[in-house]
């Protein structure tokens, strides 16, 4: 399950990267000719907007683990680490009562 965030994570990335590559320099070497009647303008949009449709699906699905995963993988490790969480809240309290005396 880690391996598909990674790699999610490193597609994020490179997406990244192309976009930034794409737009900052040299884009003309970049991008494939769609067509012979195509301009150089449209070619270059069109990478452009196709490595930011990567990026921003990528972004969203990591953005859906955190709100849909998350939670679950936390319940999960709560509950199997319960005695320590009330050993750190006990402490937490007891800290608090003596500090504020």
């Amino acid at each position: 399950m880690a391996m598909r965030y990674v790699l999610m994570t490193v597609l994020t990335c490179a997406a990244v990267w192309g976009v930034i590559a794409l737009t900052t320099s040299g884009a003309q070497t970049y991008v494939v000719n769609f067509d012979h009647t195509a301009s150089l303008t449209t070619q270059n949009n069109g990478a452009f907007w196709l490595l930011a449709a990567v990026a921003t699906l990528i972004t969203l699905s990591l953005c859906r683990f955190v709100v849909f995963g998350m939670p679950a993988l936390v319940g999960t490790w709560c509950e199997g680490n319960k005695t320590w969480l009330y050993a750190a809240l006990a402490g937490g309290a007891l800290y608090g009562v003596l500090y504020l005396m």
